[in-house]
């Protein structure tokens, strides 16, 4: 129990090792937003001990008393105004450092405050310095540290307590006027103090406060951690997989996480003669132009609920079925044929656009084939990506590159045009053999006429 304990306690303790370089730097900012905050809500704070401060006034009678208790406020305005100043205008680790500094300031404030209110009110008996409500003060420092994630100020601030208050027990101790019991009665209203409460109790509520308070910047902190995790998981998956179908995943990790066989439709698509196309252009000029393509045909595959494989240079892959496959049978392979015909009219938009201003056509072979196949993650540890294998993959890119040499610029294989319903408006092409295969199948070309 002692083992899971400390473990339990490492682990919210430790929470800021699993954020990667560059949230620990967004973080770092906030705390600093978080410690400006913190430093307007003590001038807060100092109002409300300046009226407290007011309120007592008739139990003052002493110049040294007036004195004691309005320089201190003094001080502690004059502290927090350094604070704000060191944290709008200070570089580097004084930001944090002073942080620190503040704290025991405030500690060493509200110290000064009780023995004030010892010498004027406590009658010479030393058991004052543990009994005075006064002790609860020395919970706004540890309510400032709520404005900030870092666990060594909440640790520090209690440190600050515990000297504090254990010193007023250990001065009682050593006076001889101090009187020890174990009336509760005496206790309450008396001179007595029960030492073995006053050892315990006061520290004991304020190390629940500690750990209270520290489980909620733990738990901040995870929440960010989670957060931050699951919009970068969203921001890969937007690549790949169109909106919907990145909600379904971030909402269920376990889509992808393990990799199964399942029926998909795969799409492939390529530029044809980009080699002498892409030849007298600059890198830079050729990277806008395939940016401005892939832009245009990701965008239409997602439109039918379509995910991007990857891009193979000018060649793009894509799948429809993954990572679920559709409920209704053939509304994949569907898809997959809307999303080339609509890709085709893209590309003719893209065209006109391009003749007007002076620049060559663009034209393009699609492919697309139904099958099994593998999908899942695949790669190593330091790399995996979410793909999809098969002879499905292999039989859909030899399509493609029939388009070519049949001189059509969209074929589907027998399997997908069965799916589709067998339409009419379709040429088939009979007994095409395939680069790689020796079994030749059935195409079919859209019928242009």
């Amino acid at each position: 129990m002692f083992h899971s304990l400390v473990k339990a306690i490492r682990s919210v303790y430790c929470i800021r090792d699993q954020f990667p370089r560059y949230m620990s730097e967004l973080l770092f900012q906030e705390e600093q937003m978080g410690a400006l905050f913190a430093v307007r809500f003590r001038y807060v704070i100092g109002v409300a001990l300046l009226a407290s401060a007011i309120a007592n006034l008739s139990n003052i009678d002493s110049v040294f008393g007036y004195l004691i208790n309005f320089v201190a406020i003094t001080f502690y305005f004059i502290n927090t105004f350094v604070h704000s100043q060191i944290l709008k205008k200070s570089k580097g680790h004084w930001k944090t450092k002073y942080d620190y500094i503040s704290l025991f300031i405030d500690n060493l404030l509200i110290s000064i405050t009780i023995f004030n209110w010892y010498i004027l009110k406590g009658q010479g008996n030393p058991n004052f310095l543990v009994k005075t409500p006064l002790v609860v003060f020395y919970l706004l420092p540890l309510s400032l540290c709520l404005f900030q994630y870092r666990f060594s100020l909440v640790n520090f601030s209690f440190v600050c307590f515990l000297i504090s208050y254990y010193g007023f027990i250990l001065f009682a101790l050593v006076d001889s006027h101090s009187v020890i019991g174990y009336d509760w009665h005496q206790y309450v209203l008396g001179n007595e103090i029960i030492l073995s409460d006053a050892l315990v109790s006061k520290p004991a509520v304020y190390l629940i406060l500690v750990f209270a308070i520290s489980y909620a910047i733990f738990r901040s902190l995870r929440m960010l951690l989670k957060f931050a995790s699951a919009e970068s998981q969203k921001n890969t998956l937007s690549r790949y997989f169109s909106p919907d179908l990145v909600a379904e995943i971030v909402s269920e990790p376990e889509v992808i996480g393990k990799g199964k066989r399942q029926k998909v439709t795969v799409l492939f698509s390529d530029i044809r003669g980009f080699t002498q196309f892409s030849e007298p252009m600059d890198p830079e000029e050729l990277s806008i132009f395939l940016t401005e393509f892939r832009r245009r045909m990701v965008r239409v595959i997602f439109q039918y609920k379509g995910s991007l494989d990857k891009f193979i240079g000018d060649a793009v892959m894509a799948t429809f079925g993954t990572p679920s496959a559709s409920e209704t049978e053939g509304e994949d392979s569907k898809n997959a044929v809307l999303a080339a015909k609509s890709m085709l009219n893209e590309l003719d938009q893209w065209n006109q656009e391009r003749v007007a201003e002076g620049l060559k056509e663009i034209k393009i072979g699609i492919g697309i084939h139904t099958g099994e196949v593998f999908c899942g993650s695949i790669g190593s540890e330091d790399r995996m990506e979410y793909t999809v294998i098969g002879d499905t993959v292999n039989t859909a890119s030899r399509i493609e590159s029939a388009c070519k040499d049949l001189g059509v610029s969209f074929l589907i294989s027998e399997a997908v045009w069965m799916e589709t319903g067998s339409q009419v408006g379709w040429d088939k092409k009979e007994s095409v053999t395939l680069p790689g295969r020796e079994q030749k199948i059935n195409l079919y070309a859209p019928n242009m006429a």
